[in-house]
């Protein structure tokens, strides 16, 4: 028979617990909603932002050149020589407790990380078998988010072909030697402990990383980083600049989403039809190109932490609040066999007394 006083101590530590894991709730409860408000009130500057460069790209001619600028064959054989290395910017969480929200990222950010152009038909069983949450996240990439446009349905199009199968040796190799500077064509920058923490323990070469801000991200941390990342890509160190991060969709849906960042690639900008519309540009299209990317990048950085900390916070929130009522209801089945045990513990003492009493008699 279990041990009342055991039984009591348990109790007293599933409620302690129960205690922190409703302050969390609330305290995530009542952050989110100042990160989702931000994030909603930055929703129209970064679709402005875009639809700018939507216009100016369609207006470029093949004769004008932007060093941020390739078409899809460029980018390709850019992509397939060597020296040329990959950037990839991944948005996650400084602390956990937050469900499976990190994991997730890490497995989007993988993926993409990893991704040697082959398509399922080419790979083997076990490339197949990994590449597995890759096309389950692509499937939910079609859900709208919560400024109303569609989700990017197709990513990595440009790099098709591009990604050597090699690399993804070396990063084999790499998790199991935990040679940091084994894996040399791929370079992070991370936003969180935990991003930071995962890939460096994988071998991953990490040249810059930020903590403190997944929650409360400011838009001076994503011009900084944008700053980086354009004085590496001009330098020609970078060929590629990609950044992962989790959209938020709604209070109890987020969805990893990768997003390239540089080059821009002509193929996906088409001249746009029925247009009434007509720009003068001075002194012409390139110089307003080159002096508003910048900006758009640091823009659509700063649009990807809000998402990535409304996600978290919202993550935790829901993590949180599972937590209390899970322990919630261990506290009733433990009250409940408490009483069982302290009952039966009763009528035991009853039986003895009254067998000592009969055998007196």
């Amino acid at each position: 028979m279990a041990n009342l006083q055991n039984i009591r101590r348990r109790i007293r530590s599933v409620k302690s617990i129960q205690k922190i894991t409703n302050a969390m709730d609330m305290i995530a409860r009542s952050r989110f909603n100042a990160a989702k408000d931000t994030l909603l009130s930055n929703i129209p500057y970064v679709e402005k932002t875009r639809d700018i460069i939507k216009r100016i790209m369609s207006q470029m001619s093949p004769e004008e050149e932007s060093p941020f600028v390739m078409s899809r064959q460029e980018l390709i054989n850019a992509q397939a020589r060597e020296g040329g290395k990959f950037l990839f910017l991944v948005i996650a969480a400084d602390k956990g407790l937050a469900g499976a929200y990190s994991s997730n990222l890490f497995k989007e950010a993988h993926s993409t990380i990893e991704y040697d152009g082959t398509t399922p038909e080419e790979s083997s069983l076990a490339e197949k078998e990994e590449s597995f949450h890759k096309k389950n996240f692509d499937a939910v990439k079609n859900v709208k988010s919560v400024d109303g446009s569609q989700l990017k349905a197709q990513h990595g199009m440009a790099r098709a072909g591009s990604r050597r199968t090699a690399n993804v040796n070396k990063v084999n190799v790499a998790q199991e030697t935990h040679d940091e500077d084994y894996v040399d064509d791929i370079e992070l920058i991370t936003i969180g402990r935990k991003a930071t923490s995962h890939f460096k323990q994988r071998g991953y070469k990490i040249i810059k990383s930020y903590h403190g801000i997944s929650e409360r991200p400011t838009y001076q941390y994503a011009k900084e980083i944008a700053d980086l990342i354009i004085e590496r890509f001009m330098s020609g160190e970078i060929i590629d600049v990609t950044m992962v991060y989790t959209r938020f969709n709604s209070a109890i849906s987020c969805t990893p989403d990768d997003v390239t960042l540089l080059p821009l690639v002509t193929d996906d900008y088409p001249p746009l039809k029925n247009s009434k519309e007509e720009y003068i540009y001075e002194p012409d299209v390139v110089t307003v190109l080159n002096e508003f990317l910048p900006r758009r990048i640091a823009t659509r950085i700063y649009g990807a932490m809000l998402h990535s900390a409304a996600a978290e916070l919202s993550s935790r929130m829901n993590a949180m609040s599972n937590a209390t009522d899970n322990a919630q209801e261990l506290v009733g089945k433990l009250n409940l066999y408490y009483n069982k045990v302290r009952q039966a513990g009763i009528t035991n003492e009853i039986n003895e007394i009254v067998g000592g009493a009969n055998a007196l008699e």
